[in-house]
């Protein structure tokens, strides 16, 4: 037996002696079964709460096993961890022992570092070759319908297209039937001036969420909802305040914001035991409806009707429909160029495994083709979302172990989710889109947000690797309550020119779908409701400026409240948020016959389950170096500051050369982190052992930067140069970066 295996072997006994006392204390001897969410979602215990606010556990974002951060993930690393709880120290800040970050340190932290062990797993950042053969076959022949139906077989049109949300929480109509909610609210236009203005500096995602998270999240948006407005129908605009700086910079008081209500279900809406019901055009399941379309109409006219492949032009773009858009399954597909780019790319990976699959079996026909090449890509989908968008929106293990098809389950679009919980997104989008090379650094000139909706053609010029690498290699803003201007005052033109407030439009759709409050929808979803601002959130402004449009917690407009909350530990979203989000996409996994983990198995589903979206995009474009997760932007440097002084003989040093010359760190120097025009980004100053830190707080995207020292009180830089460096994928780290100065 190696030496490790020795120490790994003592690791687990040591954690499974923890662990049964750990359960013993907890639980009672006994591991209690989590049951499967359905509409409600368990309250979370106080306890936990409280355990996840003020334990003060670190957690190493960039590289979660690597307890002491050294770079190597080794047995001292799960000894730490057990070391940590055999001292039940309340406060232990020895290396980053909470390695699943969820507030607690566990045996299940050091099993984390074995199983990592014993996987033999490449630290972060190390390229994961992609993966490729062989083509993975389901195993049935029956395919899922296009529009949903047949899906569950005891209800056939259930999650299917043109069919009523579903709702958690009671309608909440003015009248109690169908006219919109909110009348004694503040116009939609004031709450967004007071609480959705974006910070000019933004406020760049906490956990070095990259530009990815709004992507991805509204590429999958358009393969699960879709709720279309009336047509010459009822209106429901938006009072503009009078003297709006945008909107209404004449002081009219007459301006108002477009917007007509949502199209509903014509057998609702009749009594108050019958409230209306919106319809969601699309299907429900994560079956890729927006590659493929929702209807067989729109699925064959995107069908080149050979090889069972896509159209594409001969620049392997999509297809012109010939009024500005793009032929793809949904019709938003042109909305901006990121999302119209990840469009391109799930067409491109379709074909790519339909020539695979021709070119395996000659014999297969054109629909055969097309359908196995399409399984495939809705496995990628769910597998991208579950393993990779999820997690890192939601925190790890924020939905429960899937069991398996159940037909009990709803899969439906729940219209707190679609019209309030799902649009968190709205806050994280950048204000510009940018384009990189493969060493991450900028190759054209950016443009601004609102010069890039429904403008598909400029991927002509640009095409989408460029943009795929710059999405990978930015982090998005942060989850709140805060929109960019191309948003909130440009959306899809200058205000009184096509001019939309996004903030505003989500609030007011809220209203016109009659979703209940915020406090009323945290009931439903079986969470206890709040009994003061302080609760949602610990921003004092914001609680202030909350009680000044609503007065009380109880008349909260659901968007508005899910942004407004603190976010859960190890989360990107608050408590309500993550329930509802969770919730959903729980019920569209366990609720699909399809769901890639029921239709494929062995090694078909151990190469489905282990596809990246980084995988994708360097199958189908030049694109390489990604990081293997792109939704994470979390590079680091990090460095010492060090000097070389002699000891006399009482034992005090003092600086020198020769003689007993030793190298120490030194305290306090401050280093300053510079971009590649030479304005500072960050500083920090050494610790006690002269080591400094920069990380995904200060670096947030990829390309040139710079190291340099700063004057400091007791020590001489002298010519010191600074040290150029460069990001190249948002798993960069860079380690070893020192100084050398002289003490006086």
């Amino acid at each position: 037996m190696s030496l490790l295996d020795a120490t790994l072997d003592s690791v687990r006994q040591l954690v499974s002696r923890l662990e049964r006392r750990f359960l013993s204390r907890s639980t009672g001897g006994r591991q209690k079964h989590r049951n499967i969410r359905r509409l409600r979602s368990e309250a979370l215990e106080t306890r936990q709460l409280l355990a996840a606010d003020m334990m003060p556990f670190a957690h190493n974002h960039f590289d979660p096993e690597d307890v002491n951060d050294d770079g190597v993930v080794a047995p001292i690393d799960a000894l730490m961890v057990i070391n940590s709880m055999n001292r039940n120290a309340p406060s232990d800040t020895a290396g980053f022992i909470d390695v699943n970050n969820d507030g607690f340190r566990s045996p299940m932290d050091a099993l984390m570092v074995i199983n990592r062990l014993n996987r033999q797993n490449p630290p972060p950042g190390t390229q994961r070759p992609p993966t490729r053969e062989p083509i993975p076959s389901p195993t049935s022949e029956e395919v899922r319908s296009i529009d949903g139906t047949n899906n569950n077989l005891q209800d056939t049109s259930l999650g299917s297209a043109n069919t009523p949300l579903l709702r958690v929480a009671d309608a909440d109509y003015a009248d109690g039937i169908s006219e919109p909610a909110g009348a004694e609210r503040p116009s939609t236009r004031e709450i967004s001036n007071l609480l959705s203005a974006a910070d000019p500096e933004g406020t760049r995602s906490d956990r070095g969420l990259s530009a990815f998270i709004y992507v991805w999240g509204q590429f999958l948006d358009h393969d699960i909802d879709l709720s279309m407005s009336q047509t010459d129908g009822e209106t429901f605009d938006i009072a503009v305040p009078t003297g709006d700086p945008l909107f209404d910079p004449n002081g009219t008081g007459l301006v108002t914001i477009p917007l007509s209500r949502s199209e509903f279900d014509a057998t609702t809406g009749t009594s108050i035991d019958n409230p209306r019901q919106q319809v969601n055009s699309v299907t429900s399941y994560v079956d890729g409806s927006m590659v493929y379309g929702s209807s067989q109409e729109v699925a064959d006219s995107l069908r080149e009707g050979v090889g069972g492949r896509l159209l594409m032009t001969d620049a392997d773009l999509l297809p012109s429909d010939g009024t500005g858009g793009v032929m793809a399954g949904d019709i938003r597909a042109a909305e901006n160029i990121s999302l119209t780019a990840l469009h391109v790319l799930f067409a491109r990976e379709h074909n790519r495994l339909a020539d695979e699959i021709s070119a395996q079996d000659s014999s297969l026909t054109d629909e055969e083709i097309y359908q196995r090449a399409r399984a495939i890509v809705i496995a990628e989908i769910q597998a991208i979302t579950y393993n990779e968008f999820l997690p890192a929106l939601l925190g790890n293990r924020a939905l429960s172990r899937y069991d398996g098809y159940d037909a009990s389950v709803d899969p439906r679009i729940a219209n707190e989710f679609s019209t309030a919980a799902y649009r968190f997104g709205h806050s994280t989008l950048n204000d510009d889109i940018e384009f990189f090379d493969n060493d991450g650094r900028e190759v054209l000139d950016g443009i601004s947000l609102a010069d890039a909706f429904f403008q598909p053609q400029i991927l002509e010029e640009t095409g989408i690797d460029s943009l795929l690498k710059y999405e990978a290699s930015t982090q998005a803003q942060e989850v709140d309550l805060q929109v960019v201007d191309s948003l909130r005052n440009f959306l899809f033109g200058p205000p009184g020119a096509g001019g939309l407030d996004l903030a505003a439009l989500n609030i007011q759709r809220g209203r016109d779908h009659g979703l209940s409050d915020y406090n009323s929808t945290r009931v439903a979803y079986g969470l206890e409701p709040v009994t003061t601002f302080a609760e949602i959130t610990s921003d004092v402004d914001l609680q202030e400026n909350l009680e000044s449009l609503y007065a009380s917690v109880d008349n909260i407009d659901l968007w508005v409240g899910l942004l407004a909350e603190d976010h859960v530990r190890g989360a990107s979203v608050g408590e309500l948020t993550k329930t509802i989000i969770a919730d959903q996409f729980e019920r569209l996994r366990d609720g699909d016959r399809f769901w890639y983990e029921n239709v494929f198995t062995g090694a078909d589903l151990r190469n489905l389950r282990q596809t990246s979206l980084s995988d994708v995009i360097e199958r189908n474009t030049t694109v390489n170096g990604l990081q293997q997760n792109v939704f994470f932007m979390v590079a680091t440097v990090s460095g010492r500051v060090s000097a070389a002084v002699v000891d006399n003989p009482s034992g005090q040093r003092r600086p020198g050369a020769g003689g007993n010359t030793r190298d120490v760190g030194v305290e306090n120097v401050t280093v300053e982190l510079l971009n590649d025009a030479g304005d500072v980004l960050a500083t920090t100053v050494t610790d006690r052992h002269g080591n400094y830190r920069f990380d995904s707080h200060s670096l947030h995207e990829t390309g040139d930067y710079q190291i340099r020292l700063a004057e400091s009180a007791g020590v001489d830089i002298g010519l010191t140069e600074p040290l150029g460096i460069l990001i190249s994928n948002g798993m960069t780290r860079l380690r070893g970066l020192d100084f050398r100065v002289s003490l006086v």
